[in-house]
């Protein structure tokens, strides 16, 4: 079998399921097969597949058609500029969640000043990682209750060599963990309503670890379990980022009002949703 064979079988099948864009995903597909780069356009269509190969593009056409996501395929995802690693374990880090990273870089004048920066449910590791490899003399510390979460964020921290400015422990976010400690607190909590995961994409009810996706009844259920912690353990001014779902960010605030947090701003993401929540304590 030739690529270009290859190609029309994939887009056919992917295309029969309903993914998006199925030839650009065949090609994406039988890049990561072969190991070409996948940034290549250049694609030798008329170069001849052996058996392994075309049994590995095949079996991955498959799982791609069935919903499995492209980046759980490839065990990739670029975030923020940086190749992480991740596989079914953990969320795949979403185009919001750079904007989390962007807007807390944005607020810290002094880059090369030392921060202690923690990241509550810190999942694959990505916001942690990225933040700490533009804020070079700061030491972070990620949480997760989940072990397997923690080896994949570790599995990060360690390609990116930051494994002595970091550390990850198990816990339910930032429990245990000692008082007045951070300058920078950032969280991607699970904020999807349970009641609304039935209406999620097969790509993400199916596939993605639901511990890091459902968020209770209203979808703030997570917030208001690990705010008590939080504000326990950062500084008096220091500052705390969250990302909140659609439509959550008004409750939100009146939540953060209750804990005594103050907001300073609400940022919208590319959508125009307003999704990254900035906060800092009202000092008693």
């Amino acid at each position: 079998m030739k690529i270009s064979s290859a190609l029309i079988v994939g887009k056919n099948l992917l295309s029969k399921a309903g993914i998006p864009q199925p030839l650009r995903e065949s090609k994406l597909i039988i890049c990561y097969a072969l190991s070409i780069n996948i940034e290549n356009s250049l694609l030798d269509i008329e170069k001849n597949l052996n058996k392994l190969q075309i049994k590995r593009v095949l079996s991955l056409f498959n799982r791609r058609a069935l919903g499995e996501p492209f980046a759980y395929l490839t065990k990739s995802v670029l975030f923020f500029g940086f190749d992480f690693y991740i596989n079914n374990k953990v969320l795949i880090p979403r185009p919001e969640t750079e904007e989390l990273v962007e807007i807390v870089l944005k607020k810290i004048l002094n880059k090369h000043k030392k921060y202690n920066i923690l990241d509550i449910g810190t999942g694959s590791g990505v916001i942690l990682a990225s933040l700490l490899m533009h804020l070079p003399k700061s030491y972070g510390i990620g949480t997760d209750i989940s072990i397997n979460a923690l080896k994949v964020s570790k599995t990060n921290l360690n390609n990116l060599k930051l494994n002595d400015r970091s550390r990850l422990i198990n816990t339910n976010w930032s429990e245990g963990i000692k008082d007045n400690s951070f300058d920078i607190i950032v969280c991607n909590p699970p904020y999807i309503a349970d009641h609304h995961i039935k209406n999620l994409q097969k790509e993400v009810k199916n596939y993605e670890p639901l511990i890091a996706i459902k968020g209770g009844k209203s979808g703030l259920e997570s917030l208001i379990s690990l705010l008590p912690s939080a504000r326990r353990v950062i500084k008096k001014k220091g500052l705390i980022a969250f990302e909140v779902g659609f439509d959550q960010a008004t409750i939100a605030k009146k939540i953060l009002n209750k804990n005594k947090f103050i907001v300073q701003e609400i940022a919208k993401d590319l959508s125009g949703i307003e999704r990254i929540v900035i906060v800092k304590l009202i000092e008693s």
